[in-house]
């Protein structure tokens, strides 16, 4: 069903229209029918509108964990890359490391690009959270929380 200018599409299979993801291109605060990131993530009760949050918030709160792991990881074995082998092997893992990183920013982006308030919320949420538990103090490490990746 397509509403005035585009704004909403939704998408179901044809016989399924209990199961349709409303996928909306405008700012909402209407949780029903959303789907986040994947079809098997959809919103269709308040009780599932409500675990959703709190899952958002834990992956919010997961993000910034991995942050502090991959920082503090990093500065770890920086230190101990004395020899080419350990220099390229070290390289390899920090890549691994930061590839992972950027997806799981990613994949929060998308969790943002429902366009959903509350799902917002619940990033930012976690966010705040979870800089609270695992952030750092210092100042080199701050600059880089609000970079996409």
């Amino acid at each position: 069903m397509h509403e005035s200018l585009g704004h909403t599409m939704e998408h179901s299979m044809p016989g399924m229209d209990d199961d349709m993801c409303s996928m909306n291109m405008i700012f909402t605060w209407d949780w029903k029918n959303t789907c986040v990131v994947f079809r098997w993530w959809h919103i269709k009760t308040y009780f599932g509108f409500v675990l959703s949050m709190f899952a958002v918030v834990l992956l919010g709160m997961g993000y910034e964990y991995v942050r502090a792991f991959f920082a503090n990881w990093e500065r770890e074995h920086a230190s101990t890359v004395v020899q080419p082998g350990q220099d390229r092997r070290f390289k390899l893992r920090r890549g691994i490391l930061y590839g992972f990183q950027v997806w799981y920013s990613f994949m929060l982006m998308l969790v943002f690009m429902t366009y959903n308030g509350w799902l917002m919320i619940a990033v930012a949420v976690g966010a705040a959270i979870g800089n609270y538990i695992w952030g750092s103090s210092s100042q080199q490490e701050s600059v880089r929380i609000m970079a996409c990746h």
